[in-house]
């Protein structure tokens, strides 16, 4: 029974606890739901984002401090204006290219230096930098991971492997190690023997468990760290000959990394910011000095030459950091197209921003030139999509094409290779994918995408409902992150930019024109023709030096204006002089021969032929179609300079300005005197005689021989000017010479 009342009592006790708690829930959901709403949210802490495109080159650090000083301003700003107490967050979104990097091309270190010292310095401490490594990171672009706060990385990415680039081109200095093992040691984001491993291939690095808990230390420096500490354990972390690199589990695993995430809006949920304020403020990024370049119609070579011209004028002579493309064009030649893109990728994009804005459409080959800017701005209603090519490309040159785009140009952009390839071939199918852990979304094909998921570590990706069919209006490109804004008016694009005026178009001046119409075919056909009618007149009438200055003159300006259109170079001026010179030598040393003539007149040939193309071997239907009209332009220039010959030779020495010119040809009644008197001539008399060279005998020329100059023809090897020599044979008119050594 005491028993029963016991449980009896607690019973009752736990049924008015239970009644005290539900009066308190129903008092609690009976308050007014304004109770809740009139209590203030905490506001989020400012935050903002600078993107970093590695490699870093030229003066990237310089541009990239100004950047990040004037944000940082702004967030400090911000933050003083709203009472807050907080530091604002600063995101650094490292963003290597797709592609593997080549070992000769990675980051300076001088360059990456000088940008982590930046970071670290007190300009920066009012702000919190997070280094955001979507992507892998190896080279020295490791060094500025190392010098932000807090590390923020997707799970598959890499970070470390910082002396790949310097490896490669021999051994690590010192410096360089010493200087990864200061910026770790004033941070501190990443233990300090991790930080020297990335660099130092000589370091071991072992993973020790303490009564403290887990540290890592070099083994140079473990006995010194055991007799300090208890150890536990040990283990070999990294061994020696190998440059340390940890995924982004690893980095979470060992401490060094704060979140993971592969998109803003992980960074945004995890540091709790809107994910609209870690989108790059382009009005704030610089000073912008802009200019405009326009891409309308159809991409010719012509074209081509013109704004690769203009885009390197542009980046070395004038002081401009936002180049833009207005392109309005159905595509064209796609070699030429690709030569466009390549160029515009080729900017360092931490010193010069490019930005493709499409107002009505880009297509073909014109879309790549798009997309090979670092942005892209668009009209709402702007098409991007699929263009014919002229002439159309065949199944051999369009697998050639999508695998340049694959190796070459996508590793540079910021698109996936199949996008680039969509553009131009309307089989790629494009679908949008979704990954399913971390929510990242990117449009390719099923051939990109079940490469992304052989990857190692790959997480699967989810193909959503196939894409809405090509082409791409601004809206849907936005959507899928391949348009960086839309826009409804270029006065909208100068606002996003902050640009305060029109920016100045650059166009091609005279001198451009002047070469481009010189490199023209017509111009082209005209200039072959003076310059080898030059050649033929100087020949014709030598002393004079009228040919023989028009001649070079025209050689020079086909040879110049090819050589500024891209499409000549040293070669080609090496095989036409070399040509020239050897049919001079069939000429006037080895006459009748006949080898050097014809290898001369070879090499004359290839040199002009090659002139005009950019190949040394056709390789596609393209390449032939050009060959073909090279060779035209010099068949069409050897028929001119053959009929100028014919009519020269029938009508020239009528001509009343080459009659007082050239002296007249003797009278036929003189022709029969001098005939008659040289056929009287005996110089029998002379044989053994000595006497000097007057003129060079290559063979024939003229000698001094008893105070007499007389016609000689030199017997072997020519004689130069000036040469001891002696009569060996006479016979009438007919002197044969021979050199008898010094006098």
């Amino acid at each position: 029974m005491a028993f029963h009342g016991s449980f009896a009592n607690r019973a009752k006790t736990t049924a008015k606890a239970y009644l005290v708690l539900l009066a308190l829930a129903i008092g609690i959901g009976s308050q007014p739901a304004t109770s809740q709403e009139e209590q203030p949210a905490t506001p989020s802490v400012p935050a903002a984002l600078v993107r970093v495109h590695l490699p870093l080159k030229g003066n990237a650090d310089q541009a990239l401090q100004a950047t990040l000083l004037r944000t940082s301003d702004r967030l400090l700003a911000e933050v003083r204006a709203n009472q807050d107490a907080r530091r604002p967050l600063l995101v650094l979104h490292l963003d290597p290219p797709l592609g593997e990097l080549d070992a000769t091309e990675g980051s300076h270190f001088e360059r990456a230096l000088a940008l982590a010292n930046f970071l670290t310095s007190r300009q920066m401490n009012g702000v919190r930098t997070v280094a955001f490594l979507p992507k892998s990171v190896q080279g020295h672009g490791t060094l500025l991971a190392l010098a932000c706060e807090e590390i923020v990385m997707a799970p598959e990415a890499l970070l470390g492997n910082a002396g790949i680039h310097e490896a490669a081109n021999g051994t690590i200095r010192q410096s360089v190690i010493a200087a990864y093992r200061e910026i770790a040691e004033t941070r501190l984001t990443i233990p300090v023997a991790l930080a020297v491993a990335m660099i130092d291939p000589a370091v071991e690095v072992l993973q020790v468990e303490t009564e403290d808990g887990i540290q890592f230390v070099l083994r140079a420096d473990f006995e010194s760290f055991s007799q300090e500490h208890e150890i536990v354990d040990q283990k070999v972390l990294v061994p020696a000959g190998t440059m340390a690199d940890f995924d982004g589990r690893e980095g979470r695993q060992i401490g060094f990394v704060k979140y993971l995430a592969s998109t803003l809006e992980g960074i945004a949920q995890a540091f709790d910011v809107p994910a609209q304020s870690l989108v790059e403020d382009n009005a704030l990024a610089a000073h912008w000095k802009p200019v405009i370049l326009d891409i309308q119609g159809e991409i010719t070579p012509r074209l081509a030459s013109q704004i690769e011209t203009l885009l390197g004028r542009t980046v070395e002579q004038q002081n401009v950091n936002w180049i833009g493309l207005r392109i309005d064009s159905a595509g064209g030649d796609l070699e030429a197209s690709l030569r466009i893109a390549n160029a515009v990728v080729q900017i360092d994009p931490n010193s010069v921003r490019t930005v493709a804005y499409v107002p009505v459409e880009a297509r073909g080959g014109a879309a790549l030139v798009a997309l090979a800017c670092n942005q892209l701005v668009m009209h709402s209603t702007a098409k991007l999509n699929v263009g014919a090519s002229a002439p159309p490309l065949q199944p051999a040159d369009l697998e050639a094409a999508r695998m340049s785009l694959r190796e070459s140009l996508a590793p540079q952009t910021a698109h996936r290779w199949s996008l680039l390839a969509a553009m131009i071939d309307p089989s790629v199918e494009l679908f949008e994918y979704r990954n399913k852990t971390t929510g990242e979304i990117r449009v390719m094909s099923v051939e990109e995408a079940e490469e992304a998921a052989e990857q190692p570590e790959a997480e699967a990706w989810q193909r959503g409902e196939k894409d809405q069919p090509l082409p791409f209006d601004g809206m849907r490109a936005q959507e899928l992150g391949i348009a960086w804004k839309t826009v409804e008016t270029f006065d909208e694009l100068k606002q996003a930019y902050g640009l305060e005026t029109d920016p100045p178009t650059v166009k091609p001046n005279w001198a451009l024109e002047l070469i481009e119409a010189l490199a023209s075919p017509g111009f082209s056909v005209l200039l072959l023709m003076v310059g080898l009618a030059g050649i033929y007149l100087e020949l014709r009438a030598p002393g004079l030096g009228v040919g023989a200055f028009v001649g070079t003159l025209g050689l020079l300006l086909f040879f110049w204006s090819q050589y500024l259109n891209g499409t000549a170079g040293w070669l080609e001026i090496i095989l036409f002089i070399t040509g020239l010179a050897f049919i001079l030598m069939e000429i006037f040393v080895v006459p009748g021969f006949g080898i050097f003539g014809l290898g001369g007149g070879a090499l004359v040939i290839a040199s002009v032929v090659l002139a005009s193309l950019t190949f040394v071997r056709p390789h596609s239907e393209a390449d032939m179609d050009a060959l073909a009209r090279s060779l035209s332009t010099v068949a069409i220039a050897c028929v001119g300079f053959m009929t100028f010959v014919v009519a020269t030779r029938r009508y020239l020495p009528q001509a009343p300005l080459f009659r007082r010119m050239i002296l007249a040809p003797p009278a036929a009644e003189e022709i029969a005197v001098l005939d008659d008197r040289e056929a009287l001539a005996n110089y029998s008399n002379l044989i053994g005689t000595c006497g000097v060279a007057a003129t060079d005998l290559r063979p024939s020329g003229k000698a001094e021989i008893d105070h007499e100059l007389i016609d000689v023809i030199a017997e072997g090897e020519p004689l130069d000017r000036g040469t001891p020599l002696v009569v060996v044979e006479a016979k009438a008119n007919r002197v044969v010479v021979r050199a008898t050594g010094p006098a």
